[in-house]
């Protein structure tokens, strides 16, 4: 190929990639993921078509159940906040129209798991007679000594008068 032709074949490339290029980034045809820092909280999700994938915020941190309602519920915040911030600004081009629609659809509707751990409860003193029985119980099937079995009737008895 002549050096003319070869030039000339780079530049429709070059173009029709460009084209392409602003079509997918204008409809949003790919997954995009995103993270962004709220409040010192990282969130990530991805992104297709101007939606929000709801199963991929916060993702990463799913299997942590108390980091994971946070980020959720930082999540939801923060979609708000974009949503607000997007939509008082004037002149926005096409693309911050789609990113403000996105953050909108997202801050209305999605739910944020909510999870509060405690501390369990101290157990009562039936509840720690019920669980010494169990033991014994356990332990008398294991072990045929007499002295385990007649130790589990009286520690039994205790939690039947209880009842």
């Amino acid at each position: 190929m002549d050096p003319l032709s070869q030039l000339f074949a780079a530049y429709l490339e070059m173009v029709s990639n460009n084209i392409t290029n602003a079509y997918v980034d204008a409809a949003n045809t790919t997954v995009t993921a995103q993270m962004l820092n709220y409040k010192g909280t990282d969130i990530r999700f991805q992104h297709f078509l101007w939606q929000v994938k709801q199963e991929s915020v916060c993702a990463d941190v799913q299997q942590q159940a108390t980091s994971y309602s946070k980020c959720t519920q930082q999540a939801k915040a923060m979609f708000t906040d974009l949503c607000e911030q997007l939509s008082v600004t004037k002149n926005l081009n096409s693309k911050g129209r789609s990113l403000s629609r996105m953050y909108c659809n997202a801050s209305l509707n999605y739910k944020p798991m909510i999870a509060i751990i405690g501390k369990p409860a101290k157990k009562t003193e039936q509840q720690l007679k019920e669980k010494a029985c169990n033991k014994l119980i356990l332990k008398a099937m294991q072990n045929n000594d007499p002295k385990i079995a007649k130790h589990r009737d009286i520690i039994c008895s205790e939690v039947r008068v209880s009842d």
